[in-house]
This record gives structure tokens, C-alpha cells and sequence, in this order.
């Protein structure tokens, strides 16, 4: 009996609610709320929000919305069409929270979205109460609970109980304890005993509690004949930092709040659902060129397979779309946040098995032309006369401008063999046809037998590794074989 025990006591379920305390930063609980006067707004700061502000926002509600507000004995209510609040709910990890701490099983990792519901001012002259759901009259407006009301309200709270399920009363027999018309209570039971108003779209309710000075006020839950008591101002007394409050339970669980002796409390309600793909509807782009990944990985397959395509080897450069930040004067690292069109090409070419990165794309025109590629951000503006030019830029990868079919590239700087000194140079074929959107200049005094400026041009690129035609069919005949 005792491992039957064990069992049972670990399917025990868990409350119907969670609740907690939630740090956000001072700027960020803004409450932007309709005046009713034209397009104006009143604002307030939910977090350091006095008395007299909100007995203000209280009694001004009450005068302008008579119907919707007219008993002192319920909280101020302003709907989601009224209110706009700079509270981020995404931005704190709310949904987090409450994806941890309510559900259970493969919910726990279903995509969820909160839906701004209204907000809420309880003070001093409000109390609720749980009461029984009732029956509408025909005017749509609910009256006091009759006997019948209430026993048959706690008939269903019973049977429906998660923990009496055996419950062994039948309705005929309920009635015969209760001395009760069986006719009448069928019929009773047949009629709409929910008000005629849609329910509001979701499964759980989250309140999210500002901090404000308040005695009294603590939230009652009730599922069941289980009884729960949150009382935020505990919840608040726990933390130094600044925060809110939240509560999220089921839509089974009734709450109330009990006599505020003094002060105010201020609730933005949600409503908890899991989203479908029906809720909002897609965006409809306007496509203005192609921008296809399957068209560029072909358009790439194809340059390559052609044999006269850089056939001694070299890279393929493609000006990047976009402009970029290095806080290290690195290119190499903006490989790991390239976004866009250049980021589409990255993936093609990882798709394609082909070596690249990012490097700068060099041409030093005015003393001694040639080009090369660096793989950080070259300034000699602050340096002295420079005299020997390869020799301060650490003998860096030399490359020369060839076309589609490894003819010279006329339009391009030239190559100074007396500024290379015989080196070898890497062939380089734009792809592009406009130069990179990340670029840079950079002027420098060139020192010798007279002086003059020399500039280096440079342009930030994808670069594609591009292997010779004889070592591609080496490698095709090893995985042949």
C-alpha cells in the first residue's frame, strides 16, 4: 500500500495558480490612459503612483463612465481600448514565469501569448464577494440567489471537484435530500445560467499588481472548497528591488479581495491562451526583386561548375548589403551577426560546403598600386611618412582583379610588381555589381625620393573561397573511388 501511496501523492496536482515578484526598471510601467476629450491622454507612473493621483484616476472614471462604473461597491475598470501602458510583459519574461510555475506536462513548452484585458483601481469602498454563477432575467441583469440557486451551484461545485469524482448523489436523489421539485430543477438546470456575453478568449486570467501604499486588500482564491490567500503587500516586503507583482490561475478558480482598509490597488489584467495560427493574420509583403535562397544557391552552382570561372582558383568577393559596427577593428567578427541579403548568402554558401568569411578588400592607389585583402580595419592616416608600404601592413595576402573569365580586370587598380616584389597573387572576381555598403578610406604621407599621398580604398566583403579546377577533380575522383 505504501509505493500505492507514493504514487498517489506524486499525481497529486499542483495549486491552480502561481504568483510571484517580478524586477523591472524604473522607466518602464507608464500608464497612458483616454481622457474622453478629443485625442488627449492622462499619464501616470504605475510605479510611483500617490494617493491623490489615483483617488483622481478614480473618481474621474466613475464621473465619465456612470454605467460601466456606477457602484462604489466594484473597482474602476479601464478596457485594453483605453489604456496603453509602456509595461513590456514579453520583454520581462512574464510568459516564463508563468509557463514554469502553472502548467504542466508538454503545455509547459507550447508557444504562449498574454492579451491585455483592461485595468483595474480597487480602494477602500470596494468588496467583492464569491458568489454563485446566476441565471439571467430577461433585461440580461442578475438577481439574488434563491435556495435552488445555491444548492444547485454547490451541487455542480461537488461533482465537478477534482478530488470528488464519486461523488454518489444522482439529481433525483439531490433533490429528494434538498425536498426539491426534480421537474424544476431540470428545468432550471436546462436554462443559460451563464450571463449572454462572450468569454473572453484564453484559459487562465494574469494579474500583474503595482506597487502602491495599501493596507488591507488581500486576494482570495477559491477552487473547490480549496481557499487560497495572496497577499501582495508580503509579496512586495520580500524583494529591495523594484518590481511588480503577478498571479496567474485557471479559469475554474474564483477570486475576490477582501475590505481595503486604506489606499489603492492597481491590477493589469491579461488573458493567457495558446495561439493559433488563425489569431493574426499574416502580413502581406510587397516583393519588389527576387530575393529567393533556392534562385541564389542555383545561380552559385552553376558559376562554379563553369570551368573557366577563376580555374587557377582565387576567391569570389560579394559587397556586403549592409553597413556594420567592430568595436575591434575586426571584419572577421562580423561573420557571426550578418543580417539581410548578406546573411542569405553566408547560409547559401555553408549550404554549398564553400569556405568563406568576412574580410576587407583593399586597393592602394596613388603610390605604388596593387590590392589585398586584410582581415581588420586599416587606418595609417596618424602614422609618419610610410616607406615601405607592404612591409608596414605585415605582408599582407596580395590579390589582383580578374573578370569572369580570368582576363585581367581593366577597371581596377593595377598591379605594381615593384610593390609586390614577384609575390604571388591571388586571383579575385567580384560578384557584385555595386561596391560594399561597409567601406572605409584611409589617406597616409608616402615617403621616398619625393613625397606624395597615397590612399587605401577599402570595401568590407563575403569572401568565397574558390579551389583550382585540377585539385576540385582530385577530390572528385577520391570520392568516386
Amino acid at each position: 500500500m505504501g509505493k500505492l501511496d507514493n504514487v498517489r501523492a506524486s499525481m497529486k496536482p499542483r495549486p491552480p495558480y502561481c504568483c510571484g515578484i517580478l524586477p523591472v526598471t524604473t522607466d518602464t510601467c507608464t500608464l497612458f490612459y483616454s481622457t474622453g476629450a478629443g485625442d488627449h491622454a492622462g499619464k501616470m507612473d504605475l510605479l510611483s503612483a500617490t494617493s491623490e493621483e489615483l483617488h483622481y484616476l478614480t473618481c474621474y472614471c466613475r464621473a465619465q463612465s456612470p454605467i460601466a462604473n456606477n457602484s462604489r461597491l466594484t473597482p474602476v475598470q479601464l478596457n485594453a481600448s483605453e489604456i496603453a501602458t509602456t509595461f513590456d510583459a514579453e520583454h520581462y519574461r512574464l510568459i516564463e514565469a508563468v509557463q514554469s510555475g502553472l502548467l504542466e506536462g508538454g503545455n509547459s513548452r507550447r508557444p504562449l501569448q498574454l492579451l491585455v484585458q483592461h485595468i483595474r483601481i480597487y480602494d477602500s469602498e470596494c468588496h467583492e464577494l464569491f458568489l454563485p454563477v446566476l441565471p439571467t432575467t430577461k433585461e440580461g441583469s442578475a438577481g439574488q440567489p434563491s435556495l435552488l440557486d445555491v444548492c444547485l451551484y454547490e451541487y455542480r461545485l461537488v461533482k465537478s471537484h477534482e478530488e470528488s469524482r464519486m461523488f454518489s448523489l444522482s439529481m433525483d436523489e439531490f433533490c429528494d435530500v434538498f425536498g426539491l421539485s426534480s421537474t424544476v430543477v431540470r428545468k432550471r438546470e436546462s436554462t443559460n445560467l451563464c450571463p449572454d456575453k462572450a468569454t473572453p478568449k484564453g484559459f487562465a486570467t494574469v494579474f500583474v499588481v503595482f506597487p502602491t501604499d495599501i493596507e488591507g486588500g488581500a486576494l482570495l482564491l477559491r477552487q473547490g472548497h480549496h481557499e487560497w490567500t495572496i497577499d501582495f503587500t508580503e509579496l512586495f516586503a520580500r524583494t529591495t528591488q523594484t518590481s511588480v507583482a503577478f498571479l496567474a490561475f485557471y479559469d475554474d478558480v474564483q477570486f475576490a479581495f477582501r475590505k481595503i482598509t486604506s489606499g489603492h490597488c492597481v491590477i493589469l489584467t491579461y488573458r493567457l491562451h495558446f495561439p493559433t495560427d488563425n489569431d493574426s493574420p499574416l502580413a502581406t509583403l510587397e516583393s519588389k526583386s527576387v530575393h529567393d535562397v533556392n534562385f541564389l544557391t542555383t545561380g552559385i552552382t552553376e558559376l562554379l561548375k563553369d570551368p573557366g570561372v577563376l580555374p587557377k582558383g582565387g576567391y569570389l568577393a560579394f559587397g556586403l548589403h549592409n553597413q556594420y559596427m567592430s568595436t575591434s577593428g575586426s571584419a572577421v567578427d562580423v561573420a557571426s551577426h550578418l543580417k539581410g541579403r548578406d546573411a542569405m548568402i553566408a547560409c547559401v554558401l555553408s549550404s554549398l560546403s564553400i569556405p568563406w568569411s568576412v574580410r576587407i578588400l583593399y586597393r592602394n592607389v596613388g603610390w605604388m598600386e596593387f590590392s589585398f585583402l586584410a582581415d581588420h580595419i586599416v587606418d595609417l592616416s596618424s602614422h609618419d611618412e610610410v616607406h615601405d608600404l607592404v612591409d608596414k601592413l605585415g605582408c599582407p595576402e596580395i590579390v589582383c582583379f580578374v573578370g569572369a573569365r580570368g582576363e585581367p580586370d581593366r577597371k581596377r587598380a593595377k598591379l605594381d610588381e615593384n610593390a609586390v616584389e614577384g609575390k604571388d597573387a591571388t586571383h579575385v572576381m567580384l560578384v557584385s555589381t555595386r561596391p560594399s555598403a561597409w567601406s572605409f578610406h584611409s589617406h597616409y604621407v608616402a615617403g621616398g625620393r619625393e613625397v606624395m599621398m597615397g590612399n587605401l580604398y577599402g570595401d568590407a566583403c563575403i569572401i568565397a573561397e574558390r579551389q583550382p579546377l585540377e585539385m576540385t577533380r582530385e577530390v572528385e575522383e577520391w570520392r568516386a573511388g
